[in-house]
């Protein structure tokens, strides 16, 4: 058997048995069933056109961390957003490499410095989502119950902050320094390769270049938070903003795990914050985290399918990328 396969029955086997047993004799098929028909088609089009809208968006910031490399079109990149992300929907977090990858096939960018970018472009998303949630914990009025639960989150949050400032610290050490770094490697190869890498981070050197890739960070993540609020509201859900965004933080850290064409981190994470914190049946919030999912999903995959088959491309060339 194809070992590709046997892991993914292995995976789904094991959701199953989770979700039996999260699930057990007492659960509400008919809540469950309601749930999942009962949503109102215009605010899930709306979010559906802001999951669209954050990939131009990610387009124009990811811009701005290339430039001092090469000036790109701002459609080229979103067509590789596009391609990059349903990847990821479909193959897992494996998917990350197809950005730099392609932007590399197409644009004759070295790859070490495209995947330079691409780390940026993750910590400083991370340290967005860490600044959203302290936001949302402040203005969100939670159920008592959820007190410890929300501590061990805040702990966590702290981790990842200190995590995510420590590594851009180090990156413009790195930046800063790569050239007596790299005197220090005694293989030539390792050498070349830490120099490319460094090119990815020449925005580093400019102190607007840097400004403008935080600003455009804080648009990628509103649109987001709105995405998210639109999602909410089509399957009616009277939330407030800051509440769909303390949701949109625990789906964002959930789809951290992500199983191959099935999610799973991120509908645990969805259904994790909306019983914990605004005390939705459970019924309800499983049925609607499989519409938040393929409400992500479906349109990004189809759009890179599409996209893919107006280019005449296949899976292999998605993999087929110069040598450095």
């Amino acid at each position: 058997m194809n070992r590709k396969l046997l892991l993914l029955l292995i995976l789904s086997a094991i959701i199953a048995v989770a979700l039996y047993r999260l699930i057990g004799r007492d659960f509400d098929w008919s809540l469950f069933i309601t749930s999942l028909w009962n949503v109102q088609p215009g605010w899930l089009m709306a979010s559906i056109a802001a999951t669209l809208l954050t990939y131009v968006v990610r387009a124009f910031r990811w811009k701005v961390l290339l430039n001092p490399l090469k000036s790109i079109r701002v459609g080229p990149l979103i067509s590789t957003n596009v391609l990059g992300f349903s990847a990821i929907y479909l193959i897992g977090r494996a998917g990350e490499v197809v950005r730099p990858l392609w932007l590399t096939r197409c644009e004759q960018i070295p790859l070490t410095a495209s995947v330079a970018t691409i780390i940026v472009e993750r910590f400083l998303d991370t340290l967005m989502i860490i600044a959203l949630f302290g936001w949302a914990l402040l203005v969100v009025k939670l159920p008592a119950a959820a007190g410890h639960t929300v501590m061990l989150m805040k702990n966590t949050a702290w981790v990842m902050v200190a995590g995510s400032v420590a590594a851009m610290l180090f990156l413009f050490f790195f930046r800063a320094n790569v050239e007596r770094i790299v005197r220090y490697v005694p293989i030539a190869r390792l050498a070349s390769l830490l120099k490319s890498f460094s090119e990815g981070l020449s925005f580093l050197d400019r102190g607007r270049s840097f400004g403008l890739v935080i600003a455009h960070s804080i648009l990628v993540w509103i649109v987001i938070v709105l995405q998210f609020w639109f999602m909410l509201l089509g399957m009616n859900f009277r939330l407030s903003i800051s509440a769909a965004t303390l949701v949109m933080v625990g789906a964002a850290i959930g789809s951290v795990a992500q199983v191959p064409g099935i999610g799973g981190g991120f509908q645990a994470g969805y259904v994790f914050c909306m019983t914990t914190f605004f005390i939705v049946p459970a019924e309800q919030a499983i049925a609607t985290s499989l519409v938040a999912w393929v409400s992500c999903y479906v349109p990004t995959v189809l759009a890179g399918g599409l996209y893919m088959v107006s280019q005449g491309l296949s899976l292999k060339d998605l993999r087929t990328v110069p040598v450095e």
